[in-house]
């Protein structure tokens, strides 16, 4: 049975650096956050990313983000493998739950979903 998860989440701590710039060229970065989960994901963790600044058409990146904490009342951490853009209307994330990161009793998560701007959604099922 898939259930969907509904909520916000907050990002904050975000540290970056430069990988590659050079004139004529989009600039490179990887950055790292810490990312605080309310609603049917209580919790947070760290989430790392590669970016690139493509001038006017914003910014594509891709990234993990470990959560740790509760999914609908249930204990334990996973992975989400993500990618997104940001543009001038906001930050759009895709993601999926990395299969066999499930820990604890979420252990054999899969799942899908993303957010926009700062209200996600995972479609879920525990098995």
């Amino acid at each position: 049975m898939t259930t969907i998860a509904k909520g916000t989440l907050d990002v904050s701590d975000w540290v970056e650096a430069v990988i590659a710039e050079a004139e004529g060229q989009c600039k490179q970065a990887n950055a790292h956050c810490q990312a605080a989960f309310a609603g049917d994901l209580e919790g947070g963790g760290r989430a790392d990313w590669l970016l690139v600044y493509v001038g006017e058409a914003g910014t594509r990146f891709v990234g993990t983000q470990r959560f740790e904490g509760k999914l609908t009342g249930r204990a334990g951490s996973f992975v989400l493998q993500m990618y997104g853009t940001y543009t001038e209307t906001g930050v759009e994330v895709v993601w999926e739950v990395v299969p066999g990161s499930g820990s604890g009793e979420l252990a054999g998560l899969t799942g899908k979903g993303g957010y926009l701007n700062a209200d996600y959604t995972l479609e879920f099922s525990l098995s």
